[in-house]
């Protein structure tokens, strides 16, 4: 006869456990920032319009500016309380700055709505229609401006422990592992890595995959006492396939602490966010998210796709001519060589790209990876391949429809069958076309990362593809090409 589970008991807070504080500075400094942005177009857009503009007034006689400013402190109350109600001014934790600027885009338009509301049940003052909407279109780009630079102050404050909440790891697989880095890589997403907890033997962080310094406790060890010992407010459970039962206790002993709890899928069960939560007459479950590239999608990204390599072909083209003539002038061979890649279903394409290493470079070794020390790269090919200024040719794979711009990267036939053998659902990435960017290359991983966790954010890519999400790593690639560490 089986011995009974755990006795499974309600999760419970502990009363009075102390919570890492908020943003509170964060908060007043996205109230302040837009209370000033409101002001300053309204004052710019009344003074571009009548006195800069150029375009004729009505009776040729200026309004009067009184009016103009004593409207500016309603149409500041409506911004700020629109953008209140609908959770702008709320720090989530590991939102991108384009997920911010998307996000606030109803919000704004809500608070345009309720403005030209307000302003028609009046019946006062006839407020110049012009300048409203000059007085709006630059807030939009100081709202850019100052939500950007809160931004930097956010993660210097997060950075600095300030509003930091301190998070536990409990696991031992490729997901606990993935969580480290991430929570390790990105700071500023608000959670300081106190220590990862393992179910088995205690081993050294090298020996466990981890990186040096983290501090690695056995779950063995009482993990109340741990919980309190490191004052530790969020604990992430990476268990991957072990019991249900264990995993309930634990979540349970985690929130009787008073510590935030968040479970983690395995990644090599679940490599994405591949599982969609549904509900049947109220019963959880879980189904599998499918690949969104099919039918009339892929059509709409492909027209996206040649508008926009047609508008990036205006700069793109001179730019490229200029730098293959400073390859060509730098070093011995071609400005351009093209590349076998794996494209969509597998079939091979070139690519094409500026030379970046000496001549036949894997003449003698075959296919190698690149690496920081790679002696094979020439000076011009070191910047070049820094800032991936040699992949810009590639907008031409985009053309002849090769390519797509935002995808997984394309491999090499050597490596992507290599790695279709090691890494679970390696092969889906071919489902799709491959792209000049993608989601993984967003998040920093590239060549010199870990191919698992490449392959986690390429099949999510798939599975959850719209055209906001390709605009979106479009918008963040530029940003990511200044900033990133695995580029060489």
């Amino acid at each position: 006869m089986a011995e009974p589970g755990p006795v499974l008991r309600p999760l419970e807070l502990a009363p009075g456990r102390r919570r890492a504080p908020a943003l509170p500075v964060v908060v007043a400094l996205r109230v302040l920032g837009d209370a000033l942005a409101v002001v300053g177009a309204g004052l710019a857009a009344y003074e571009y319009r009548f006195y800069l503009s150029g375009i004729p007034i009505p009776g040729d006689a200026v309004p009067p500016f009184g009016p103009y400013v004593q409207a500016i402190p309603a149409v500041v109350a409506i911004w700020v309380l629109t953008f209140a109600a609908t959770g702008r001014y709320r720090v989530r934790r590991g939102e991108s700055y384009v997920d911010e600027v998307l996000g606030a885009i109803g919000s704004g338009a809500l608070t345009v709505v309720l403005v030209l509301a307000t302003e028609g049940a009046a019946h006062g003052f006839p407020y110049s229609r012009l300048v409203l909407a000059d007085a709006f279109a630059m807030a939009g780009v100081l709202f850019l401006a100052e939500r950007g630079l809160i931004r930097v102050a956010q993660a210097a404050l997060l950075r600095g422990g300030h509003g930091q909440e301190r998070a536990l790891v409990v696991g031992s697989g490729m997901a606990a592992r993935v969580l480290v880095q991430r929570l390790r890589m990105f700071p500023e997403y608000g959670y300081g890595l106190v220590g990862v907890v393992q179910p088995g033997p205690v081993g050294s962080p090298e020996t466990l995959g981890l990186p040096p310094g983290v501090p690695v406790f056995s779950l063995d060890a009482s993990l109340p006492r741990i919980l309190a010992r490191e004052r530790v407010d969020a604990v992430f459970l990476a268990l991957g396939g072990g019991s249900h039962d264990r995993t309930l206790e634990l979540a349970r002993t985690c929130a009787a602490a008073g510590a935030t709890v968040k479970l983690v899928p395995d990644v090599l069960e679940i490599m994405t966010s591949a599982a969609v939560a549904e509900e049947v007459g109220g019963l959880p479950v879980v189904g599998v998210r499918p690949n969104r590239l099919v039918g009339r999608n892929v059509a709409v990204k492909r027209v996206f796709d040649v508008v926009v390599t047609a508008l990036l072909g205006l700069v793109v083209v001179p730019l490229v001519a200029l730098l293959a003539v400073v390859v060509r002038l730098t070093s011995r061979g071609p400005a351009f060589y093209r590349q076998e890649r794996l494209g969509q279903r597998g079939r091979p394409f070139h690519v094409w790209k500026l030379r970046s290493m000496v001549a036949d470079a894997e003449a003698e070794t075959g296919p190698v990876m690149t690496d920081s020390n790679d002696a094979r790269r020439t000076p011009v090919g070191r910047f070049l391949r820094r800032f991936s200024l040699d992949e810009l040719p590639q907008l031409w794979n985009v053309i002849v429809g090769e390519m797509s711009l935002v995808g997984p990267r394309p491999e090499r036939p050597y490596f992507a069958r290599r790695f279709a053998r090691e890494v679970p659902r390696y092969g889906e990435r071919l489902e799709v076309l491959p792209g000049c960017t993608g989601w993984a290359q967003v998040n920093d991983l590239r060549q010199g990362t870990s191919i698992e966790e490449r392959t986690l954010y390429d099949l999510y890519y798939a599975e959850n593809w719209s055209l906001g999400l390709d605009l979106k790593i479009l918008l963040m690639t530029p940003w990511r090409l200044l900033v990133h560490r695995h580029a060489y």
